[in-house]
């Protein structure tokens, strides 16, 4: 196992700089500028280089994925599960992929191959889905909870504003309140 590279080992704030330094469209140069600056030494150029080059290619997978996990959720209709829910699980769907490719690379001993003869690891994928899919399932029951709550909430300010208007205009409350059930099914308890 190779050892941590120089900037690896930084603190995680000075880390994030470099990714927000980045972000920002700041060149190498100007990012090792700012770490001076820091008084941070003892990284090269070099280094840093490869630190972004990694950063870039780790963000372009995620946005590839998170592109796929978007087609996906506009093929699967208007109410699934949360877009970070559908891109987990999309995730998992691509380092499974990573692997089936990888074991067609014949120069790449890596991947699927490897999990053969494994049946720890197959299991432990299996769960990782599973997992994932109840995961998905819990999201979707929750954002349910959440909406009913909230037209619970809405529908008794839209009674109680009504019935409040109604007794200005000189109706009963009985009367506003079934004018409420019928136009918008709200029930009074």
């Amino acid at each position: 196992m190779s050892r941590p590279s120089s900037v690896d080992q930084l603190e995680p704030e000075i880390r994030e700089e470099i990714g927000r330094l980045r972000g920002n469209g700041h060149t190498i140069d100007e990012i090792l500028a700012a770490l001076r600056e820091l008084d941070v030494t003892g990284i090269s150029r070099s280094a840093l280089g490869r630190h972004v080059q990694s950063m870039e290619k780790i963000a372009s997978r995620l946005r590839h994925s998170r592109n796929v996990a978007e087609a996906l959720v506009r093929q699967l209709g208007d109410a699934p599960a949360s877009r970070s829910a559908q891109l987990n699980i999309e995730l998992l769907h691509t380092a499974i992929l990573d692997l089936n490719l990888a074991s067609d690379d014949e120069a790449d001993g890596k991947g699927l191959a490897a999990l053969r003869g494994n049946p720890e690891g197959l299991m432990l994928l299996a769960k990782a889905l599973d997992h994932l899919t109840k995961s998905a399932k819990a999201d979707i029951d929750n954002q349910k909870q959440i909406e009913e709550r909230v037209e619970k909430r809405l529908k008794a300010q839209a009674e109680k504003h009504v019935v409040d208007e109604a007794r200005k205009k000189g109706i009963s409350a009985e009367t506003a309140r079934a004018l409420m059930a019928g136009a918008f099914g709200v029930k009074s308890p």
